[in-house]
């Protein structure tokens, strides 16, 4: 009786560790994301709770996890896999999804951006996936640097490098294929705008030109450069 009791328990154990990897927990639930940078109001609403918390530089960021920005505030999210995003003022995001797919170096991630504007810079996707999305869109980033933006209702899509595939969340199959210097700006419509070019002498993003060699680093020495002056 207590080698059958003992196997039972075994057993038991065993389809436990087995659950908890299917569901994303055990060793699959280690953290995947860090807030490196934080300036200003920086709030973090995690998973589960109801309460908004400051959060501080180098703190975890989970799936589900919301991160907001105040006024004259920003922050920058890096993914294990080398992804990074800048959030730049009076913006909120939600990582909806943070997954390691077995035998993948990278991620899959999914940011949602609730209003504001974000700077990616998204390492190449091995068969993973790195998809941001507005009420009305999704971008699927192929591994490329931009800008992704929902305010006034309206989603803007910039693409400095790379490649990111655009559609309509009421109309799936309604698609279009940024290339690099490519940008599209639409609102709740049942189809897509006409792709346009990016006017780099008109274009800012977090109150910085918008450059073709820019990195997340380049905006935070920005910040750093306005701190020193104050």
């Amino acid at each position: 009786m207590k080698f059958y009791k003992f196997i039972s328990i075994a057993v038991i154990l065993l389809l436990a560790a087995y659950s908890m990897n299917a569901c994303g927990g055990g060793a699959n639930a280690d953290l995947k994301a860090k807030l490196t940078f934080a300036s200003g109001t920086v709030e973090l609403l995690a998973s589960g709770t109801a309460e908004w918390k400051a959060a501080a530089a180098n703190s975890d960021v989970a799936m589900s996890d919301t991160l907001r920005t105040g006024a004259k505030s920003s922050a920058k999210i890096d993914f294990s896999d080398g992804v990074k995003i800048f959030i730049e003022e009076n913006t909120s995001v939600k990582l909806k999804e943070i997954k390691k797919p077995s035998e993948k170096s990278t991620l899959d991630i999914v940011v949602e951006i609730i209003k504001g504007a974000l700077f990616f810079d998204v390492t190449k996707r091995e068969n993973s996936k790195f998809e941001m999305e507005t009420s009305t869109a999704v971008a699927g980033v192929k591994g490329t640097k931009g800008v992704v933006s929902f305010k006034d209702d309206k989603t803007n899509v910039m693409v400095i490098e790379g490649r990111v595939e655009v559609s309509l969340k009421k109309a799936p199959v309604d698609k279009v294929m940024l290339e690099p210097d490519d940008a599209i700006e639409f609102g709740d419509v049942p189809a897509l705008s006409e792709k346009i070019k990016i006017d780099y002498s008109k274009t800012k993003f977090s109150d910085m030109p918008l450059m073709k060699n820019m990195t997340p680093d380049d905006l935070i020495k920005k910040i750093d450069v306005i701190r020193s002056n104050q």
